[in-house]
Order: C-alpha cells, then structure tokens, then sequence
C-alpha cells in the first residue's frame, strides 16, 4: 500500500466518522476534505474543487431551486383544504386520504414540514377512535419516510443525480443512474410499505400526543396566477428533458434547470438572492465534495482497495441474491442508528467499488444501499420523520417493533425482488 493511499484512507476515515456523526454539517466535512487533499499533495487545486463546477453539482443545484419553486405553488394549499375537507370522515378510506395527501406533500417539501403539516390535521382526529392522532402521525411519519424523493418530480428529480455523486469519479458514466432508476427501484418497496401501512396501523400503540413540539407550518403570500403558470412550464420543461435524456445530449439535460433558473430570475418569479441562497445549502456542498472524494477514490486505488476487501468477506463467486441481501440488510441496520443521508453518503461507494471488482452491475448494487438507505423509521435516530413522530407521539421504539418491523422486512424483501427484477445484479 502506498503513502499516497494511506493517506486517503485516513481522510476517509475522518469523513466516515463525521458522516455518521454528524458533529459538522455534511457540506462542512465534504470541503475539508477536499483542503486535506491539497494540503496533503495528493491532487491540485482544482481537482480538489472540480465538485464546485462538475455538472451533477450544478444539475442538482439549480433543480433543487426548480424544485423549491413548485412547492411555492397552490399546490400544497389544495392539499392543505383536501386535508380539511376530510374532517369527521372515518374508516379505512380517511387513513387513505391521509396517506395519499401525506404522500403528495413528501415530494414537495422536507420531512419535518411535510410532517409539521400533517400534525395540524391528524391532532384533530379522536384520541379513542381506532384513528387516534398518536396511530396516524406515526403512519404519516412512515408514510413520509418511504416516500421521500420516490418519485421523479420536485425533490424527488435531484435524488439520482445526488446519488450519483458520491460514486461517479470510480466509474464511467454508462454506470451512473437515469432519472427514473432510482423511481423504478424504490416503488415496489414502497407500495409494500404502504400497504402494509395501509392494514396494519391499529399495530401501533394508540396514546396522547404532545403537539406542543412544533409550531404551526405558515402558508406562503401566494402567487400570482402568471408566476405559477411560468413554474408550472419551467418545471414540465426541465421534467420532460429528464425524460428524454437519451435523446438529447447530456450536456443540454444537465444544463434544463439551469435553464429554467434563469428563466425564473428573468421573469421576476424569484430574486437572484433567492437562488443564491436555494443553491448554496449544505447538500450542494456535500455533493461537490463527495463527488471529489469518488473521483480520488478512483484514482488512488483505494476503491478497487475497498471492492477487494468487501469482496473477500462476500465470498468467491456471490449469487447476485445474496449481495442483494448483505447490501440491503447492512445499509437498513446502519440508516436506523444513523442518518439516512450519510448512510447513502457512505455505503453507496461501498457499493460500487465491490460491484466494479466483482464483476457486478453497479446500478443494481448502488440502487439496493441507496433504497434501503430510507427504511429508517424504527428508531428515532434514523430521520427527522422519525425523530418528530417518536417525540410528539410518545412512542417507545421497542413497544412499536411489532409494526416497523415487519414492515421494514417486507419492503426489504420487496427492495430485492423489484431491483433483481429491473436491474438484475450480473446483468
């Protein structure tokens, strides 16, 4: 092993510590790591920084603007007065509107106001009734956990292309996922997972909640029926870019949201601090910086390093299940201790170094981690879903195994039939 790798391998280790930590904001850690590579000599300047310019970055950068701007629409008030028009039904179709709402919210905004929300609606419900306010915010943190950026609009639009990140620099770019791969994925898991939600529900422990916790998610001024029609053709626009990627040539598909970025500053739909501030949040620094770390892991040979290794414990010749599984079932374990974010931040170039060393179809085994990276609902660590849903509802974790656990193990198992299905392991 050479000086050059032993380095790295220190800086990966202090980057794995604050990933799973989380003792410094992820962008925060990602850019040290970058100056550690200079400081150390073990690249230039401006590989160190190239995250900063790398089209993944400014792809998701500026669709993460487009994003925030359709979830500044009429939309989520429609929702809001669906969520109001529900008071005093009951019965099995009330917890599907609730879900099916809670569900619409989770591509439009975070966790904690998509739950914040919600909170407002279900602390109405009958604390006797089957749907108790404690059962439902539970569910909805479920609900919005297993559906989280699934789906290829809003937030869910930047997820491949996040994902994509932290493994690009090992591999070439016929290994790097599609705009709907990630969707193709995770919907088996995730219609699992609600349908189990769906039956289930009475399985979770029915108390009083302490909606004192969060404050009251404000509606925005609305906007005008101009801008909204600009953000309604502007996200379409970059939407049906995504789609036809194959098509189009991938410098013009990276480069649709910024398009409509400028589109929206022209216009006068949002100011240019608006965008700065939307398009230097951590998570834009954390994939520059994670980007920069795949590609020196690439370079060194500290990923074909840890593919070996990780290999060597799999075993001569692993059946494309069993990885599936090792891969599903170590990433679940670790994202409900852990940060979901960090956990896919981590284990994803895990993935793709031990499918590149054994022969393995990278998507297949990147999908797997980064799917499973978001089963973390139960324990309160795991998300900011869970942490709200665990904390207003008083739940004990080890009182609710007997729903998050079958759960979890069914989407699981449903996780590794739809990606053996859609992106078999050796295909």
């Amino acid at each position: 092993m050479t000086t050059e790798m032993i380095i790295v391998l220190c800086i990966l280790a202090f980057m794995v510590v604050m990933l799973l930590t989380h003792a410094l904001p992820y962008g925060v850690t990602a850019m040290m790591c970058c100056v550690a590579f200079v400081l150390t000599g073990v690249c230039d300047i401006s590989t160190a920084f190239s995250g900063l310019s790398n089209s993944t970055t400014i792809m998701v950068a500026t669709m993460l603007v487009v994003a925030s701007a359709l979830g500044k629409t009429s939309l989520v008030h429609r929702l809001r007065q669906a969520m109001n028009s529900l008071q005093g039904k009951s019965g099995i179709l009330l917890v599907a509107a609730i879900y099916v709402i809670t569900l619409a919210l989770s591509q439009l905004m975070g966790q904690i106001a998509c739950v914040s929300m919600m909170l407002l609606f279900v602390q109405t419900l009958d604390d006797d009734s089957d749907i108790s306010p404690a059962r439902m915010l539970f569910a909805v943190a479920c609900i919005n956990t297993i559906w989280t950026s699934k789906i290829p609009v809003g937030m869910g639009a930047t997820m491949p292309g996040t994902i994509n990140s932290f493994y690009q620099g090992m591999v070439g770019p016929e290994h790097l996922l599609g705009i709907a791969d990630y969707f193709k994925a995770g919907i088996f898991p995730a219609l699992a997972g609600t349908i189990y939600c769906l039956f289930a529900y009475k399985l979770i422990p029915s108390q009083k909640i302490d909606s004192s916790q969060v404050k009251e998610v404000k509606e925005q001024a609305a906007l005008s029926k101009r801008d909204e029609t600009i953000i309604f053709l502007v996200f379409l626009g970059v939407i049906a870019g995504f789609m036809f990627s194959n098509q189009l040539d991938s410098n013009i598909t990276n480069i649709l949201p910024a398009v409509g970025v400028i589109v929206l500053i022209l216009t006068k739909v949002f100011t240019v601090n608006q965008v700065i501030t939307t398009m230097t949040g951590d998570m834009v620094w954390m994939i520059a910086g994670m980007t920069v770390m795949s590609t020196v892991l690439g370079n060194t040979g500290v990923g074909d390093l840890i593919g070996q290794t990780v290999l060597r414990i799999l075993g001569d010749n692993p059946s494309g299940l069993y990885v599936s599984v090792v891969f599903c079932v170590v990433t679940t374990v670790m994202t409900n201790f852990l940060s979901n974010m960090g956990t896919m931040a981590l284990m994803c170039p895990i993935a793709a170094a031990t499918a590149l060393a054994g022969g393995m179809n990278v998507q297949a085994v990147v999908l797997v981690t980064a799917v499973s990276s978001w089963f973390a609902i139960a324990m309160p660590t795991g998300c900011s879903a869970a942490i709200m849903a665990f904390g207003i509802g008083n739940h004990n974790p080890f009182k609710l195994f007997k729903f998050t656990l079958p759960m979890i193990l069914i989407m699981m198992v449903a996780l590794i039939v739809g990606v053996n299905l859609f992106f078999p392991i050796y295909g």
